[in-house]
């Protein structure tokens, strides 16, 4: 009977494999991290985006005459109640500047608001040591937040000073809101003009539809994903 002849690799042959592993991994590790990274920070764009969208509902439903957003990294929740609202802006008896201009100012510093930690459920760079983002606007840099008072009718603009622009579809003036990788920014670092990768904008207009832009940081240019 024939013996059976078992062909074992040579160490040569072993050594080849591990050179090919080793190289393939020096090559795809690159780019496996930079995704992980990407979608570390898209994936807190879209809880913004989804926590943005049910603050609002909070007006929409009736259940508050005004929600004020805070958007920073340490962002901060005001509701003013249907009571106050009307009193403020719907009363023929009122004539605050707020009703004549449609305007209204920073929660703490309007009658009529109170803080409602109890909503500040979305947790950025500052209150969350797990965030992987920092966020522009925010305290290094003027104006320090976005603010968005949020009511029914979508009749209440912020009166004080915020970073927008014009929005490329549309024409009209939005509010921004940027996000950037911990991996690459710093507080200082992330904001309006920087030129980083992994960097996405939301952009807000007054009827709250929220559109998501990331740049491309090779042209400079926001291209639209969603919205």
């Amino acid at each position: 009977m024939p013996k059976k002849i078992t062909k074992a690799f040579t160490i040569l042959e072993l050594l080849v494999v591990i050179a090919i592993i080793g190289a393939f991994a020096v090559i795809a590790y690159p780019n496996i991290s930079k995704w992980i990274t990407d979608r570390e920070v898209k994936k807190e764009v879209y809880e913004t985006v989804n926590y943005i969208n049910e603050i609002k509902t909070l007006a929409d439903s009736g259940e508050y005459g005004m929600v004020q957003l805070s958007l920073k990294p340490n962002l901060e929740v005001y509701t003013m109640s249907k009571e106050n609202f009307f009193s403020t802006y719907k009363s023929v008896s009122s004539n605050s500047s707020y009703k004549r201009n449609f305007q209204c100012n920073y929660g703490t510093m309007q009658n009529g608001f109170q803080r409602n930690t109890n909503l500040e459920t979305l947790k950025l760079s500052v209150s969350n040591n797990d965030s992987s983002v920092h966020v522009y606007p925010n305290a290094a840099h003027n104006p320090p937040y976005t603010v968005l008072c949020l009511t029914k009718d979508n009749s209440i603009s912020y009166m004080r000073t915020r970073k927008t622009e014009r929005d490329p579809e549309t024409g009209r003036n939005v509010d921004i809101f940027i996000f950037c990788s911990k991996s690459n920014s710093s507080q200082y670092s992330c904001q309006y003009n920087a030129k980083l990768d992994f960097m996405y904008k939301i952009t807000i207009n007054k009827n709250v539809n929220i559109k998501i832009y990331k740049l491309n940081k090779k042209s400079g240019k926001w291209k639209k994903i969603d919205g």
